[in-house]
């Protein structure tokens, strides 16, 4: 009878502690160390080269995503090239991820345990009903129970199944001290400002926190914490104790408010400050989606590309001329589902129009930033043909009219985009642009997916150029020679 009551006694007790279960706190950093943390710049080449620069950007999309940028992994990893003397995998060039919400599943996992990716994540993910497990999960009396806290939502009990689960609970400590590319960037949205917040020891340097504890399932939730399905998940924000300094651009950024000089600039140094203790003091963190402020994840890219004042910047490598050949490959798994609304004089309902909203804006976006960054990189590209232009022209009159003017230097810029519109066969193309976005398809379909992204990006005309620039395409396994 004693052992009765004291199992029970026990069993409430575990039942109560569950009920007060609050959001894990990720790490305060005691110092901040710029030479330490998970950031590019301490990541090791091996043989990767800067020379050609490969950034991949995931949409977002469910598990519909995350199968359409395993299969371009996996085109990625049978392409061959040469560089140095040495046959390698295009793979191994590649130097940033930059994922959102469904991409962040391959991403990460990939950034954790490499080529593993290739013997694991079809069962440990793709293949996995993982909707349906989170739903029995926040069903369970556990759950339920732990749902009842103040500050703990759904999205936090996605976490703890994907620490579980999916990456073995590993944190960012494990991806830091893998000290080896590609720098994998998970994105979120932070709720307040409406901007993207990026799992990076720079953006965390803000909060004055160390991601190398943070758990890597959790920057995952966030990057996939859809609004409505799923609820916000919370970071502390410890700014200010860690003796923080902003980099000089930022005061400098300030300073041109008035001037209106680089309005871009300046909102950037603003989003930066607003962490910092101060009034009003944003002592807690809440993210959501990375697709509400971009759902292709080229922002951060973007940004890079057009910027020096950046921690991973591309364009700082240019300008030092290691860079030539610049590609971006953009996963993009955005759908355009068949509807019925414009037969008829009905009001659309309130999920019709909700959907809508969220979608339509977002893919709008997408195509501008992709369009922004082929701009960007042809204006470059531009002056440096039009200064090296001058500089012959004056130097033809005579050494006396040579100019002394640096000239940019000039890269090869590969833009290539892996979405279901390039698909030909209009059937098959209708086929994938009305799949759901869910973390639950059938087994059938994610390889349908897979085989979609490795034949997209394959006959891709820019990646086709980049295969023939390259000079090394040993057998791609399909027309990328």
């Amino acid at each position: 009878m004693e052992r009765t009551v004291a199992a029970v006694a026990m069993a409430v007790a575990v039942l109560l502690t569950a009920a007060c279960a609050g959001f894990p706190p990720n790490p305060p950093l005691a110092k901040y160390d710029p030479s330490a943390g998970y950031r590019f710049e301490l990541l090791d080449q091996g043989d990767n080269s800067d020379g050609l620069f490969v950034i991949l950007a995931f949409s977002g999309g469910g598990t519909r995503a995350a199968a359409l940028a395993y299969g371009v992994l996996e085109a990625l990893r049978d392409a061959r090239i040469e560089s140095n003397g040495k046959v390698l995998s295009l793979l191994d060039e590649v130097d940033v991820i930059s994922a959102i919400s469904g991409g962040s599943f391959p991403a990460a996992y990939y950034a954790l345990f490499g080529p593993r990716i290739f013997d694991e994540f079809l069962q440990r993910f793709l293949y996995r009903p993982i909707e349906s497990e989170l739903i029995r999960s926040a069903l369970s009396p556990a759950g339920l129970l732990k749902l009842t806290g103040p500050s703990f939502g759904r999205s936090d009990l996605a976490a703890e199944f994907y620490h579980r689960e999916v990456f073995g609970a590993k944190t960012y400590a494990d991806i830091a001290a893998q000290r080896r590319r590609p720098f994998v960037i998970l994105n979120a949205t932070d709720m307040t400002l409406g901007s993207q917040f990026s799992f990076t020891q720079d953006q965390f340097d803000l909060l004055c926190s160390d991601l190398s504890g943070l758990p890597v399932a959790r920057a995952a939730a966030a990057s996939s914490a859809f609004p409505g399905l799923l609820t916000p998940l919370t970071f502390r924000n410890y700014a200010g104790s860690c003796d923080y300094r902003q980099p000089q651009w930022v005061d400098s950024a300030l300073k041109d408010r008035s001037s209106r000089l680089n309005a871009g600039r300046t909102a950037r140094a603003e989003r930066r400050l607003s962490y910092a203790a101060g009034e009003p003091r944003r002592d807690y963190i809440h993210l959501i989606d990375g697709g509400v402020a971009d759902n292709i994840g080229l922002r951060e890219p973007l940004v890079a590309v057009a910027n020096l004042n950046h921690p991973w910047s591309v364009l700082r490598l240019i300008n030092l001329e290691k860079v030539n050949r610049l590609a971006v490959i953009v996963v993009n798994a955005a759908t355009d589902p068949a509807n019925d609304r414009d037969t008829s004089a009905k009001v659309p309902g309130l999920l019709d129009t909700v959907t809508a909203a969220a979608n339509v804006p977002l893919n709008n976006y997408s195509f501008d930033t992709l369009d922004l960054l082929r701009r960007t990189v042809n204006e470059f590209n531009e002056s440096e043909r039009l200064i090296s232009g001058c500089k012959d022209l004056a130097a033809a009159r005579g050494a006396q009219c040579a100019l002394e003017v640096p000239s940019p230097h000039r890269i090869e810029f590969f833009p290539i985009e892996v979405a279901f519109e390039y698909i030909d066969d209009p059937k098959e193309r209708s086929w994938f642009r009305n799949l759901p976005t869910t973390f639950e398809l059938p087994r059938e379909t994610v390889d349908r997916l897979r085989a979609a992204g490795r034949r997209i990006l394959l006959e891709d005309p820019n990646f086709r150029k980049l295969m023939q620039a390259l000079r090394g395409c040993v057998a791609t396994g399909g027309a990328g020679c």
